[in-house]
């Protein structure tokens, strides 16, 4: 063989294991690549899915949150709830004071009988015509007495000193008995003025009367039938208290309004 074809064939020899070994060194790097890639898949996978389960804990953690929000402000809205009901005690106070009146005044019915009157009327009281003292007319009527005594007693008449002039308070009370009244059209009604003793016996009968008529023309203006109002002055025969030793008596200078018929 000649040095040409030696050479040549050499040459080919050199390429063949030169293609060989990069075929081999690809196989491996190929296996190793593959190798490799499969760890950072799942780490990334994992990444993930610790993104996921933070993601969830601070979304639980935010409702937690939420949750016992809400359950304070439930806690603190009773505290206002009370506080709203503190306000609210007079009137509460008033009402209960009411119904139990309501029901002493049943139970007294149900305790008399039909000759026992709840109340009765001071002889010195005048009545004239068909009119009658408390205790002969029916006992709702004396129930209503009693309703009216009881409540211009708490919240009675006052006049300006030494004079017949009715104080811008006292024209509620006014007002009260009126719309007391006007349920019972058929009743008729006494004003009935008093004094304590200070000053002449004379002198106290004018102002009671003068009193008297004063709260009758009153009445009149709230829309109660004129027809079915006396005005009268007692002065101080009918007094409910002792007057102290000059003839003074808060409680005996008073107006009444006594039910005289049905």
């Amino acid at each position: 063989m000649s040095p040409v074809k030696k050479i040549f064939f050499l040459c080919l020899s050199l390429i063949l294991l030169i293609v060989l070994c990069v075929n081999s060194h690809l196989e491996k790097l190929t296996k190793k690549s593959s190798v490799e890639l499969e760890p950072v898949s799942n780490t990334i996978v994992n990444v993930e899915k610790e993104e996921i389960k933070e993601t969830i804990k601070e979304e639980e953690t935010l409702q937690e949150e939420i949750v016992n929000e809400e359950i304070k402000e439930e806690s603190e809205t009773p505290k206002d709830t009370t506080t709203l009901n503190e306000e609210k005690v007079e009137v509460q106070k008033e009402i209960t004071q009411e119904i139990k009146e309501e029901e002493t005044s049943s139970t007294i019915v149900e305790e008399k009988t039909e000759d026992e009157p709840l109340i009765t009327t001071d002889k010195r009281y005048k009545r004239t015509g068909n009119e009658k003292p408390i205790e002969e007319l029916s006992i709702n009527t004396q129930l209503l007495q009693i309703r009216i005594r009881d409540y211009v007693t708490k919240y009675p008449i006052v006049f300006q000193n030494s004079s017949n002039e009715i104080s811008k308070k006292s024209l509620n009370t006014i007002s009260t008995v009126v719309k007391m009244l006007k349920n019972h059209p058929n009743l008729k009604i006494e004003i009935a003025g008093h004094t304590d003793a200070a000053g002449t016996k004379k002198y106290n009968l004018g102002v009671s009367i003068g009193r008297a008529v004063a709260v009758k023309k009153q009445m009149i203006a709230y829309g109660f039938d004129k027809n079915k109002i006396k005005a009268r002055g007692y002065g101080e025969e009918i007094p409910l208290v002792e007057n102290n030793a000059e003839g003074y008596s808060r409680v005996n200078r008073r107006v009444e309004f006594n039910i005289v018929e049905e």
